[in-house]
């Protein structure tokens, strides 16, 4: 309808990884690492810990600042992961190198410099945009807008060179843009990208597969550096360059969903205070086609080249994209591919005739521009791999509601969901073992502590009814209390504290005028006689005196 929005559903489905940054870090004082999964907590799992263990926490953080203080409060959460997996509120998968790094470097120095001086050990992990509500990852809308917006422009340029009178100036990508789409920054209204709308994205998967993993980003050379004829290792490689990122875990086939709308102004399509340029469902999908493809295709071309493509990967891609329903919908503008995201390549944002890139020429040097870049960001399972690359960024949107059968994804649903659910089955029954032995030893904790305050409470009972006692009901109550101790521990000494305590009391009674307590003196005497008898060499003494404690 004229003067309306537009609106359909955007269906993504991540081909490759895919980083969307949030200037936010795991660090390693907020997650643990068991096995291959990254569990985060926040501040309330500390109430999982004893106290005695938070005033270890405290008294580390009492200290001065310093490289040693954070390696000591990482080891410190490292060290109690078993009480911290239960209380966590977000799990990512972690592929192996990054588990086995932070197993290798997790409360330590990475390595010490020849002055002494601890190098940090690296083990921050950039974070994906995600939801606060359920963790899960979403693709912002602003960052899918931006790579339309990319090959829209693209598409108005058509493989122009930039014009003489931009070149050399520092605003050249703007003017041109403004150009292109017949807007000026006095006039940003008539930018027809206001007529575009592209929503978030967010998680609309099964519940029981992990939207999310953590991979190494690494750098590797488009072309090879070579020595003496020998092909040797890249600056970035022999720096051991990389980075570790959370990203969209590749082939949730149609996971993440969110709108795409073209506002159609109808009648008044005229207006001064329009954009004078539109463009509809039909365009967007053509101008990512006819940019995004071929950079997809000439990269995994010169990825595999190289010897750096992961062939598994590069398989499976190819299978789904040449699938005949999705290439129908690919040639009827359903279907379109676009690449957003960290390490998306220098080419993936700059326009056919215009590029040019600035390559850095080492320390000294001024910077060269070139029509390519030089290297490659690339998703890695191992800092050091060279042989199962995956390029970044990559990702298949489908527009539409009721979407048509996709045979080949659904196959490939069918092989691996059974995996991926099973591994969020088992890290969740880590969590449920782990939580109930928690649970069992806060109860046996309680319980120690219920028994503790019990005993404390008996203890100032009797210590304030011996108070309220004369000196002589006093020492008859305490030998009592001996015989009854010895009774329920099975202890017959002949040299012990019930004997002692019974002499002193014997001798005492002796002197005592009233003849009641005198009397229960010597039952009681008699009582501990039963349960251990008097020593032989003194029974003839002993029964003398008990004889003159009752005539």
């Amino acid at each position: 309808m004229s003067g309306l929005p537009n609106t359909r559903t955007l269906h993504l489905t991540p081909l490759s990884p895919v980083h969307l940054g949030t200037d936010e870090d795991y660090t390693p004082t907020q997650y643990v690492i068991e096995d291959d999964a990254l569990f985060e907590f926040d501040h309330r799992a500390l109430t999982a810990l004893p106290a005695t263990d938070r005033a270890v926490l405290m008294r580390i953080l009492e200290g001065r600042p310093q490289p040693r203080m954070l390696k000591q409060v990482q080891a410190y959460f490292f060290e109690r992961r078993d009480r911290l997996i239960p209380e966590a509120v977000n799990v990512v998968k972690v592929c192996a190198g990054v588990a086995t790094l932070y197993r290798a470097r997790v409360g330590r120095a990475a390595n010490v410099e020849s002055g002494g001086r601890e190098v940090h050990n690296r083990l921050e992990i950039e974070r994906a945009a995600y939801d606060p509500a359920d963790r899960r990852l979403y693709v912002p809308g602003s960052g899918l807008k931006g790579a339309i917006r990319t090959a829209l422009l693209d598409r108005r340029n058509a493989g122009a060179p930039l014009p003489p009178d931009l070149r050399g100036d520092r605003h050249a990508s703007r003017k041109l843009q403004e150009r292109l789409f017949g807007y000026s920054m006095r006039e940003l209204h008539k930018d027809p990208m206001r007529l575009v709308q592209v929503g978030d994205c967010r998680w609309y998967g099964p519940d029981d597969l992990n939207s999310a993993e953590i991979l190494f980003a690494v750098n590797r050379a488009k072309r090879p550096a070579a020595r003496h004829g020998r092909e040797t290792a890249s600056r970035a490689e022999r720096g051991g360059l990389y980075q570790l990122l959370e990203c969209l875990a590749p082939f949730r086939v149609r996971a993440f969903r969110g709108t795409l709308t073209v506002i159609d102004v109808g009648a008044v399509a005229g207006h001064p205070k329009l954009p004078q340029r539109r463009f509809g469902f039909a365009d967007i999908a053509a101008a990512c086609n006819a940019f995004y493809r071929p950079l997809f295709d000439d990269e995994l071309r010169r990825l595999h080249e190289r010897g750096l493509l992961d062939a598994e990967w590069r398989r499976t891609v190819t299978g789904l994209l040449d699938d005949p329903a999705l290439r129908r919908r690919f040639e009827t503008g359903q279907a379109f591919l676009v690449r957003v995201g960290r390490h998306s390549g220098a080419e993936s944002v700059t326009l056919n005739g215009v590029r040019s890139i600035r390559i850095k020429q080492g320390q000294g040097r001024p910077p060269a521009w070139e029509p390519a870049a030089r290297t490659w960001w690339l998703a890695a399972a191992e800092e050091h791999d060279q042989a199962h690359l995956i390029p970044f960024g990559w990702v298949l949107a489908e527009l539409g509601d009721d979407l048509p059968p996709w045979e080949r994804a659904e196959a490939l649903v069918s092989r691996d969901h059974a995996e991926q659910a099973a591994w969020l089955r088992q890290v969740r029954e880590r969590q449920r073992r782990l939580g109930e032995r928690l649970r069992q030893a806060r109860e046996a904790e309680a319980a120690r502590a219920r028994a503790e305050a019990e005993r404390r409470r008996r203890e100032q009972e009797r210590a304030e009814r011996l108070a309220r006692m004369h000196p002589e009901e006093r020492l008859i109550e305490q030998v009592r209390e001996q015989l009854e101790c010895d009774r329920r521990a099975g202890r017959k000494e002949a040299g012990g504290e019930l004997n002692q305590k019974r002499l002193e009391l014997l001798e005492a009674a002796l002197s005592w005028d009233d003849p009641e307590l005198r009397r229960r003196a010597a039952e009681l005497l008699a009582e501990t006689a039963r349960w251990l008898p008097w020593a032989k060499k003194r029974r003839q003494e002993i029964r003398e005196k008990l004889a003159r404690l009752t005539p």
